[in-house]
């Protein structure tokens, strides 16, 4: 091994444990804050325990239940609603995933980016 060859190695070295501290540095400030961007986007006090409150009503649209090989869930395919399309507009501005949990429900944008899905959280511990 060249001399070259070996200072490349040890500088790789050091840049590797450099990135490994910072991502730990990062775990452990969002412990400290635990405050989620999703929570910080809803404006969602840390002190306060639980999944965020949504900024509208899921119970006003219209849901039909569903079921397949992973379990019961709902869809929506309600686009005259104003909840339906706050939530939509909410997973696509806010979730760069388009999943989010909240208020014991799962909610998801289908891949057609009009229709969302949503599953209660105790049929998600069950299917584990």
């Amino acid at each position: 091994m060249s001399k070259d060859e070996a200072t490349l190695e040890i500088l790789t070295d050091f840049l590797n444990a450099v990135e490994a501290a910072v991502v730990n540095g990062k775990r452990q400030i969002a412990e400290l804050a635990r405050v989620t961007p999703l929570e910080k986007a809803l404006g969602h006090d840390a002190s306060v325990k639980g999944s965020p409150k949504l900024p509208f009503d899921a119970s006003k649209i219209q849901w039909q239940d569903r079921e397949n090989e992973k379990g019961k869930f709902q869809m929506s395919e309600d686009f005259n609603s104003p909840d339906h399309k706050a939530l939509l507009a909410f997973l696509n501005e806010h979730v760069p995933s388009k999943r989010v949990q909240s208020e014991g429900w799962f909610y998801w944008v289908y891949p057609n980016g009009s229709t969302i899905g949503r599953k209660e959280t105790k049929y998600l511990k069950k299917a584990k």
